[in-house]
């Protein structure tokens, strides 16, 4: 797991920005599990503003290589579950909202990513 690779500030770059603040994100991930040889990965990355709750996102790779399409909405994911993450699998946390966190699993099916729901 490398939270600094060069991979994750140049996918970072290239996402349009927040469209909250109408900032750009900021390259140095919050949490994540980045990993170049897994099927899945991701990183949770946070708008470059100084907001309160600035808006926070996944940023999903295969075997360490940016997803830029294809990937179901990974907006307000605070953190990655690794004890319930896999090779192919990313659990992603967020509050729910009665304010507990809460899981969902996105999962490399071969072609790309797809929500495989609750954990």
């Amino acid at each position: 797991m490398n939270l600094a690779a060069p991979a994750i500030a140049q996918a970072v770059s290239d996402l349009p920005k927040d469209p909250r603040s109408g900032q750009a994100w900021n390259p140095e991930p919050v949490a994540g599990n980045y990993n170049e040889c897994a099927q899945l990965s991701a990183v949770i990355i946070k708008a470059n503003t100084n907001a309160a709750n600035p808006n926070t996102r996944a940023v999903m790779f295969h075997l360490g290589k940016y997803i830029p399409t294809g990937v179901p909405d990974t907006y307000g994911f605070n953190g990655v579950d690794t004890t319930q993450s896999t090779g192919d699998t990313v659990a992603l946390a967020y509050l729910n909202g009665l304010g507990m966190q809460s899981v969902v699993k996105f999962r490399w099916n071969g072609n790309g990513v797809e929500l495989i729901g609750n954990g």
